[in-house]
């Protein structure tokens, strides 16, 4: 499916469409996890916390990691992980970035002003 994951209920319709313990996905800009709860049918989500280490198990995730640009969720810091396929770990982390100095970038190249100025805002 092509859309945005951003609750419980679409993430609960997405675990459908694909076969592996763990899916990553991105676009939505916000850093999430949804949880798949086979024995209570039931979907769970949890907001990472930067510097926040995840040990992976057999439960079944939809991961996204937020954005390193542009992010959506009222944090302006960039937002990334790092996963472990060897320890089987998630690692997520939030960063300072010079953002005035990305603005000014921005502004050079003609980006639009909205996407300029949701960045200090993290919106």
């Amino acid at each position: 499916m092509w859309e945005y994951i951003l609750d419980i209920y679409t993430a609960a319709a997405n675990f459908a469409f694909f076969d592996t313990t763990y899916c990553l996905v991105g676009h939505t800009h916000v850093p999430i996890l949804y949880e798949e709860e086979k024995e209570a049918s039931a979907i769970t989500a949890y907001v990472p916390v930067s510097a926040e280490t995840i040990q992976l198990n057999e439960a079944r995730l939809i991961i996204n990691p937020g954005s390193v640009g542009q992010p959506r969720d009222a944090d302006p810091r960039a937002a990334y992980a790092l996963l472990d396929t060897d320890k089987m770990t998630w690692f997520y982390q939030r960063v300072e970035y010079p953002i005035a100095t990305t603005q000014e970038r921005m502004e050079r190249h003609g980006l639009p002003q909205r996407l300029i100025t949701r960045l200090e805002y993290g919106w």
